[in-house]
C-alpha cells in the first residue's frame, strides 16, 4: 500500500531519510518526529563549529529564497538549514568559531592573548567528558527508540508485551550506565548502588521475558539467557558507536586549528595577512566540505541501527 509521510515543518525535512531506509507501514507509528529531534542534535554536534554553522545556514536559507526547490530537494535543504542552527548552538558551547581563528588573529596581529570562548568547555581540552556527554546522548536516544517500540505494540493491543520488551531494557541499560562511567570518573557510592540493583533486575526479568515464547522450562531458560546475552552485548556496541560524536567533534575542531596554525607561520605580518586569508578560505573550505560528508552519513548511521 503506497504510504503519505505527513509531519510539520520541523519535522517533515528528514522525511527522506526515513524514505531512504523504510516507509513505515500503514499501522506502524512514523518515527520520523523523534528522528528529527536527535538527527539534528546529532548533526550539529558531530560538525560543532558556530562558523560552519552560520555558513550552511546562510548558503540554505539563500538557496531555498532564490532556487525553485521542491519535493525532497526543499526539505533537505531545509535539514541543512536546522543541522545549521544546531552546528552554531554546540560551536558556541565548544568555542569554536572557524576554529581557534579569533585567538590566532589576536595573538598574531594585535599581540593580544584571547581567553577561551567556549560556554561550556573546550573538547580539545576536556574529551572524556565530551565521552561521557555522547554515551549519555546515545543513551536517551535508545530510550526513545524503547518507548516507539513500546507505542507500536501498544497500539497492536500487546500492551503486556510492550512491558516486558520495553522495561527489562530500560532497567539494564540505565542500571549499567553509572557503573560504566565510574570507570572514567569519580560516581557518587549511592548511584552506583541502585545501578546495580537497577542492572541485576533488569538481567533477571530479561531472562524471563526474553524465553516467554518456549514450550519447556528449559527452553525458556536457554532463550532467556541467550535473550540477556544478546541484549547486554548488543546494547552495549550501540552505546559505544555514540563515540563517532565525539570522534568528529573532535577531527572538526583540530583541523580548523591546523589550518589556522599553517596560515600564521608567516613573520612578516603583511605576508602573514596575504597567507592566513588564502590559506583560511581554501582550508576551511576543504574541513567543512569533509566534516560535513562524514555528520551527514554518520547522523544517518545512527538513525538506521536504531
Amino acid at each position: 500500500v503506497p504510504v503519505l509521510l505527513e509531519n510539520n515543518g520541523f519535522s517533515s525535512p528528514v522525511e527522506p531519510i526515513t524514505e531512504m531506509y523504510a516507509l513505515p507501514a500503514k499501522k506502524d507509528i512514523d518515527p520520523t518526529p523523534v528522528m528529527a529531534v536527535f538527527y539534528y542534535l546529532f548533526f550539529g554536534l558531530m560538525l560543532s563549529d558556530a562558523g560552519y554553522g552560520c555558513l550552511m545556514v546562510l548558503v540554505s536559507a539563500l538557496a531555498l529564497k532564490k532556487f525553485p526547490l521542491e519535493g525532497n530537494m526543499r526539505k533537505t535543504m531545509k535539514m541543512f538549514l536546522y543541522s545549521g542552527v544546531s552546528t552554531i548552538f554546540w560551536g558556541a558551547l565548544f568555542g569554536s568559531w572557524f576554529g581557534d581563528i579569533v585567538q590566532v588573529i589576536g595573538r598574531s596581529f594585535f599581540s593580544v592573548e584571547i581567553g577561551s570562548l567556549a560556554l561550556w568547555f573546550e573538547p580539545m581540552a576536556d574529551p572524556i567528558r565530551l565521552l561521557l556527554f555522547a554515551f549519555a546522548l546515545g543513551i536517551v536516544h535508545l530510550c526513545a527508540g524503547l518507548f516507539v517500540r513500546a507505542g507500536m505494540l501498544i497500539k497492536q493491543r500487546r500492551a503486556w508485551d510492550a512491558v516486558m520488551d520495553t522495561l527489562p531494557v530500560l532497567l539494564l541499560v540505565l542500571g549499567a550506565a553509572p557503573l560504566a562511567a565510574g570507570i572514567f570518573i569519580p560516581v557518587p557510592e549511592g548511584l552506583t548502588g541502585a545501578g546495580k540493583g537497577m542492572a541485576a533486575a533488569g538481567a533477571v526479568l530479561l531472562i524471563f521475558t526474553s524465553g516467554r515464547s518456549g514450550k519447556k522450562a528449559l527452553a525458556k531458560l536457554g532463550g532467556g539467557l541467550y535473550g540477556l546475552y544478546n541484549t547486554a552485548s548488543g546494547y552495549l556496541s550501540d552505546v559505544l558507536s555514540y563515540s563517532r560524536l565525539l570522534a568528529l567533534g573532535l577531527a572538526t575542531g583540530s583541523i580548523a586549528g591546523v589550518v589556522n596554525l599553517m596560515g600564521a607561520m608567516p613573520e612578516n605580518l603583511a605576508v602573514k595577512a596575504v597567507v592566513l586569508t588564502v590559506v583560511f578560505c581554501v582550508g576551511h573550505a576543504v574541513n567543512l566540505a569533509i566534516n560535513l560528508l562524514g555528520a551527514y552519513v554518520h547522523t544517518n548511521r545512527l538513525q538506521l541501527d536504531r
